[in-house]
């Protein structure tokens, strides 16, 4: 069976999610015939960059023709390069314009860009090279004054949820609402990462729940983080110890636990200071336990101790050989105070 992120993976522009600018600039110049012979397309993994890329190809040879897709990590050489160029000669046979596909091109060697940059200046007129990278500062300055380049940012959070429903919708898949919230805050604008964690989820139940979610994500439920800070602020000690022995019964990475709940501060933090959860990363449905815990005078400046507390037991627990131990200690100095 083939993965979320596979299935749905966009096969013409139109489907293309996030990238309307870059879109629509090849768009353009595709129906001009004025596509350069070489592009770079830069942007983080999983942004779209090889799905454009063989959008690009399909587009410019009317659905003829196969791209020819080489991982640059495993053919970073001089001789690699050089073998390419002399492909890159010969016209294609099934379609009008040879294109090749670099992924990871970052990680050509200083002398396999030298062999290439006599070909990308002038470049064999039916051919053209598609170069994805993560990391552009690593392609040199006279590679990239030769390239057109297209940038490729966090696609927003609204339109990941918007294709979530989509996908949900499509597999059948239940009480998904709050779940495909919480799942396209978390990916920091990722539509792959955030397809392959709703694959995971749908492979544990189909019945997506937030409960379920989390459960699968192994990460520690807002419900218990909430009645964690809940207990800290009544300066219920046993209630405190409790709910941590709960969490680390439940097999939670404790370090993962430390960041998390780190993360759940300075999310809450946000909501104190400007006042609307979408700009946090919790669900609606969670504004009013934010609420609850953040009505007493001044809670900025009391979230801001916690967040100063929990940063700091995340960099004692780096080496700790007991961090239960570590997180007790430092969650009994904050219901005193220390």
């Amino acid at each position: 069976m083939r993965s979320l992120a596979i299935k749905y993976r966009p096969k013409t522009f139109d489907e293309v999610i996030g990238h309307e600018a870059v879109v629509k600039i090849l768009k353009n110049q595709i129906n001009k015939e004025m596509l350069g012979n070489a592009i770079l397309l830069s942007g983080k993994s999983g942004s779209g960059k090889t799905t454009v890329a063989r959008i690009i190809a399909n587009n410019i040879n009317n659905g003829s023709g196969t791209p020819i897709e080489i991982d640059a990590a495993s053919n970073s050489g001089v001789d690699n390069v050089r073998e390419i160029i002399k492909d890159a000669q010969e016209r294609a046979i099934d379609c009008e314009y040879k294109v090749f596909i670099i992924d990871e091109a970052q990680s050509l060697s200083s002398t396999a860009w030298q062999a290439f940059l006599k070909c990308i200046e002038e470049p064999p007129k039916y051919t053209i090279f598609i170069f994805c990278t993560t990391d552009p500062q690593k392609i040199p300055p006279t590679i990239l004054n030769r390239v057109q380049r297209f940038d490729f940012t966090n696609i927003p959070t609204f339109k990941i949820v918007d294709r979530l429903r989509y996908v949900c919708e499509c597999e059948g898949f239940v009480n998904y609402e709050e779940s495909i919230n919480y799942i396209g805050k978390l990916v920091n604008g990722c539509m792959r990462e955030a397809l392959t964690l709703l694959d995971k989820c749908s492979d544990y139940s189909e019945d997506l729940s937030i409960n379920n979610v989390e459960e699968v994500l192994g990460v520690t439920s807002y419900a218990k983080m909430f009645s964690l800070v809940d207990n800290i602020l009544n300066m219920d000690q046993g209630a405190t110890l409790r709910t941590l022995n709960s969490i680390f019964n439940a097999g939670v990475d404790l370090k993962l636990f430390v960041d998390s709940f780190l993360e759940f501060l300075i999310n809450v933090q946000k909501y104190n200071i400007f006042k609307d959860c979408n700009l946090t990363i919790f669900p609606s449905v969670n504004e009013q336990d934010i609420k609850n815990i953040t009505n007493f005078e001044n809670p900025e400046a009391y979230f801001n101790y916690l967040i100063n507390k929990v940063f700091m037991l995340k960099t004692y627990i780096r080496e700790d050989t007991d961090i239960k131990s570590t997180i007790e200690v430092t969650f009994m100095q904050i219901l005193r105070g220390q």
